[in-house]
């Protein structure tokens, strides 16, 4: 039977491929017109990371209005929750005023609106799974809470009140809102990047790694997608259990330093030598991390 360990670390294996996925490297097909049993009213949504801070911002606000109470204290911790949606809506879409030249007045109205759709999606959500809670006969507990999902025609809907809704408040720019929306993930990666580093990428660096990743990662995908598709059939027919999710490990890893190498390759000419490197280590730290995890799950699995 498995150790404990071996089960931390084949979920840990799983969990970090994903957030490579996120990261860049990779990205799940967001299509709507693919069923989806769980909501992903594509949040423009906050990354974990970003969630984390508006949370973080939330519990200082409750500390901080300690000596409000009631109403008042409600009020002002929603008016410093909406200013840490109105700030991380300008950082994710910063860009995409600058490629668009859009002014600061129009900027605004954009990010209002945008706000105001992510919340109302939010608690046509959360009605949504008060009314599954209410159809159900079990003690509501978190653990129940937390297993909650919607139904595939619950996420169509919401997907199609917020593509409506998202339409209506970027209106002329929505085809290019779209456009850049693909490259998201990218851009979270690029954004983070640039801001650890002692000169920042300019625009122009900026936007053509962004565009560089995204090649690259779509031709990623199709190459994953042949080798799945071979591998698949020799797997059928050969090793099961482990050995047959490493194989399908070690082939993600090298397609992670296949990624990494392109990435590196094209990316030169837009970077400072200082760039280059922090870059070359953030793409080799992700695929040797990853490297570890299948080597440790190994070894537990021998014993």
């Amino acid at each position: 039977m498995k150790s404990l360990f071996t089960t931390v670390a084949v979920t840990a294996l799983i969990a970090f491929s994903l957030g490579y996925i996120t990261r860049g490297a990779f990205e799940r097909d967001s299509s709507p017109s693919k069923e989806r049993e769980e909501l992903s009213v594509r949040e423009h949504p906050e990354s974990a990371e970003s969630r984390a801070q508006l949370d973080e911002s939330s519990n200082q606000n409750d500390v901080g209005a300690s000596g409000v109470t009631g109403s008042n204290q409600e009020v002002i911790i929603a008016s410093q929750r909406s200013k840490s949606r109105e700030h991380y809506k300008r950082t994710q879409l910063g860009d995409f005023f600058l490629i668009n030249d859009i002014g600061p007045e129009r900027e605004q109205q954009i990010i209002q609106g945008l706000i105001d759709a992510d919340v109302y999606l939010e608690l046509k959500r959360k009605e949504m799974i008060d009314r599954h809670l209410a159809a159900g006969t079990e003690p509501l507990t978190q653990e129940r809470i937390d297993t909650i999902r919607l139904t595939a025609e619950e996420n169509s809907q919401l997907y199609a009140e917020e593509e409506s809704l998202y339409r209506q408040v970027i209106d002329e720019y929505y085809e290019a809102f779209l456009e850049y929306d693909r490259t998201r993930l990218q851009r979270e990666t690029v954004r983070s990047l640039s801001s650890s580093l002692q000169e920042p990428l300019e625009p122009v660096a900026r936007e053509q790694l962004v565009q560089i990743m995204y090649a690259e990662r779509t031709r990623l995908e199709s190459e994953l997608a042949s080798v799945s598709a071979g591998s698949d059939a020799h797997l059928a027919n050969s090793s099961q259990g482990w050995e047959a999710e490493k194989e399908k490990y070690h082939e993600r890893l090298l397609g992670m330093r296949s990624y990494n190498a392109r990435v590196l390759d094209r990316a030169r000419t837009y970077l400072t030598p200082a760039q280059f490197d922090q870059l070359k280590r953030r793409l080799e730290n992700e695929a040797r991390r990853f490297e570890l995890l299948i080597e440790l799950t190994d070894i537990d699995e021998a014993h």
